[in-house]
């Protein structure tokens, strides 16, 4: 089977959705399938360097969408490619491929997701990531988004947390097929030798995702812990101070004032890094404040065998089953956050059960389960889909061939 699977996101940015589809493009040319990688790219990054590597490799596997700018998302920053010119490039590649089956993930998300479901010639899934409360873009598309809908086959959600909101305003049924995790890839971190009182921070120094709140919770319990120590990685030490005087805003003084002792910030950290450091820990802490649909981060140190603490949001209670493969924390809740990780570096068979109970979880949640689920999307997508009219824009080919040219000829001024 030939697939495509389209990202609205840079490439060459790091992100849930596109690890999310680049694991699954590995699963599937393992079964062999034939994934085409459909994206943007963008700003410059270390993951762009190593993006670049493996596309050197195989890069007949990639089509890139033209260039991704930022834009404030969902309380973060998305790259994403918002020139309409795109569609030239979408209605190339789709024509030339003859893809049996075009993956969408985040379909209403400009411009290159809303351009392959237009132009698609053949059956569409489409996967809903992110969890929202609202979103300008369906805001702004309002019943164009919900025709826009009509036309993805099969809907898939990650998680109830994803679901929710796309279910309100889009009739029609969705299947939730959650997040995969290699769970080989962190198998070397199972049992490895911890270093006591070590808690582990994977990602980004977005308000968000919480480090601020963590800052200040480990802050206090190194008074309880003089030995404690905190590896972030995915930010440098500057970042972190910038998240947490962001935050903290007039009660802190100059940067030196921030309380960094026993934070050991690493920057960006490839997947070997990241594995290592695992391995070292004795639990993953993920003090999201909000919007998260599924926390890989869990998911990941479940697979790891490291106990996690997170915050009690609706995606994170969903992967750690209601508390019995983690700690839940209420968001934004310093001493409440201090308490519980506490409770685990001090409770050495609290931290082997919720290792356990997290270990047979990922089993769950492993590439090979999950790609069993998204193959049979696609099967049912083939099978309801084959409908004339369904896909493609009305009048096709010279009703989408007069669209698309008159992007390319309007757009000329704002060159990809």
């Amino acid at each position: 089977m030939r697939v495509g699977l389209v990202s609205p996101y840079s490439w060459t940015v790091p992100g849930g959705v596109n690890q999310h589809i680049e694991h699954l493009a590995e699963e599937l040319e393992a079964r062999g399938h034939e994934p085409w990688i459909i994206a943007p790219v963008g700003a410059l990054t270390p993951r762009r360097r190593a993006v670049d590597s493996r596309r050197q490799r195989a890069a007949e596997r990639f089509i890139p969408m033209g260039s991704a700018v930022p834009i404030p998302s969902n309380g973060s920053r998305a790259y994403v490619n918002i020139n309409p010119r795109v569609a030239l490039r979408m209605d190339r590649a789709v024509r030339q491929k003859r893809f049996d089956v075009l993956h969408v993930h985040e379909p209403c998300t400009p411009s290159v997701a809303v351009a392959a479901v237009l132009l698609a010639a053949c059956p569409v899934v489409g996967t809903f990531h992110a969890a929202l409360d609202s979103s300008p873009w369906y805001t702004a598309l309002g019943l164009a988004a919900r025709r826009l809908v009509a036309r993805v086959d099969v809907r898939i959600a990650v998680s109830p947390a994803a679901m929710a909101y796309p279910a309100k305003i889009f009739p029609g049924d969705f299947r939730i097929i959650p997040n995969g995790v290699p769970v080989e890839k962190f198998a070397p971190a199972v049992g490895a030798a911890k270093v006591p009182g070590r808690v582990l921070f994977i990602g980004r120094a977005e308000r968000r995702k919480g480090l601020a709140v963590l800052v200040e919770a480990f802050a206090r319990l190194r008074r309880r812990r003089p030995d404690a120590t905190l590896v972030v990685a995915g930010a440098n030490r500057r970042q972190v101070i910038d998240a947490v005087r962001a935050v903290q805003g007039a009660r802190v003084g100059p940067a030196q004032a921030v309380d960094l002792a026993g934070v050991e910030p690493l920057g960006w950290v490839d997947d070997a890094e990241k594995v290592r450091q695992l391995g070292e820990a004795q639990v993953v802490c993920a003090p999201s404040l909000t919007a998260e649909s599924f926390g890989i981060v869990l998911a990941e140190a479940m697979a790891a065998g490291v106990p996690v603490v997170a915050s009690d949001l609706p995606g994170y209670r969903a992967v750690l089953q209601n508390g019995a493969c983690g700690r839940l924390v209420a968001p934004d809740r310093p001493q409440l956050l201090t308490d519980a990780l506490d409770e685990v570096l001090g409770d050495p068979l609290l931290r082997l059960r919720l290792a356990s109970a997290g270990l047979e979880a990922a089993q769950r949640l492993s590439w090979s389960s999950v790609s069993d689920e998204i193959l049979q999307a696609y099967e049912d997508a083939v099978t309801v889909g084959d409908r004339p009219g369904m896909h493609g824009l009305p009048g096709r080919p010279w009703f989408g061939r007069a669209m698309v040219e008159y992007f390319a000829t309007s757009g000329r001024a704002g060159r990809e």
